[in-house]
Formats: C-alpha cells, structure tokens, sequence
C-alpha cells in the first residue's frame, strides 16, 4: 500500500462555469456572505456556508434561471445551506473534542468573549422572532445584516417592497421588546 505521500492526486482544473452564473454570483457574493456570516458569527463558517449552497446553485443553474424570481431561489438555497450546516454540527457535536482535551488548542482570550458580548441578546432575541414571525426576522436580517434595501428584501423573499417595509418595522418593534428596551415613544413627558 502506498503511503499518501506518494500517491500521486494530479491536478485538479477548475470548472468552466456558465458566464450568466459567474456573474450572477458576483454580484451576489457579498451579500450572500453577509447573510451567512450573521447567522454562522464566524467568517470561515459562513465562507463554508456560502460555497455549499454555490454548489447547489450551479447544480441546479438551470432551474435557478428558469425560476419567475432567480434571486428569491438563490436566497432559499442559502437558507437551506445554513439549517444543513447548523444540523451537521449538531450530529457531530457528541463526537468533537473539546478545547479542555486538546493540548495544542489556543484558548479564547477575555478579549476574544467581549468581541462577542454584544451579540448575545440581540442573537436570542433574533432566533425567538424567527420562531414567532419567520417573516419579520427573514427582512430585518436582510435589512440590517446584508444591508440590502426594500426592493432588494422584496425580491429576495418574494413578497411586495410594502409587505418588506411593514416586516422590517413590525421586526424592530418585536425585537425591541424582546430585547428589553423601553419603548423609544414613551419616557419623555
């Protein structure tokens, strides 16, 4: 048996993608990734992400183009990357070895859990409107998170650029209370 040293692997040469599909992904990446790296808070999980649900994109590139709305697809497919990451972790999260056990690991640093504080309840909170009102949560995620505008919200999630604007709204209202702040209207007499 040849040790894998020795064998030889070749060189693999990328794929001749589809123009449409290079340039449809360009211009998207950014906020693809913006996307993911909200929900994964970690950009190597979110790269990981993004190129899995690429993949699905060219595998199904044909039906993306022949969707009524090639973006609102687009961004399904990266939803359903980020649930099948986040599910794989979950199988596999009896089978790791934590930090304590490996010897070689780098500890998080005080100043590694402070950069991290601040997303906590806002995480929570975002993750409860998700279960209460998957449509709030999906646009202010898009909104503020991918920083994208109502039409672009409205494209995605193939809803009414109003339909978008009332979700943001409604959104920031739930995750203001959720969250625990007052209520910016009352306080001041």
């Amino acid at each position: 048996m040849t040790s894998p040293d020795e064998q030889d692997f070749g060189v693999i040469e990328p794929a001749e993608l589809p123009t449409d599909f290079e340039a449809f992904f360009g211009r998207h990446k950014g906020e693809f990734l913006r996307i993911a790296g909200a929900r994964t808070r970690n950009p190597h999980d979110a790269d990981e992400v993004l190129m899995e649900a690429a993949v699905v994109m060219y595998r199904k590139w044909p039906r993306v183009l022949a969707h009524p709305n090639p973006i609102a697809l687009a961004q399904r497919i990266l939803e359903a990357a980020i649930v099948d990451f986040y599910r794989r972790r979950a199988r596999t999260a009896g089978r790791e070895v934590s930090y304590g056990e490996l010897s070689y690991a780098e500890m998080p640093t005080a100043d590694d859990l402070l950069q991290l504080r601040g997303h906590d309840r806002l995480d929570r909170a975002l993750a409860e409107l998700e279960q209460r009102a998957p449509a709030q949560a999906a646009c202010v995620r898009l909104r503020y998170l991918a920083e994208l505008d109502f039409a672009a919200i409205a494209a995605r999630l193939d809803i009414t650029i109003n339909a978008a604007r009332a979700n943001v709204h409604l959104g920031l209202k739930s995750l203001h209370r959720l969250i625990g702040l007052p209520d910016p209207g009352k306080g001041k007499s």
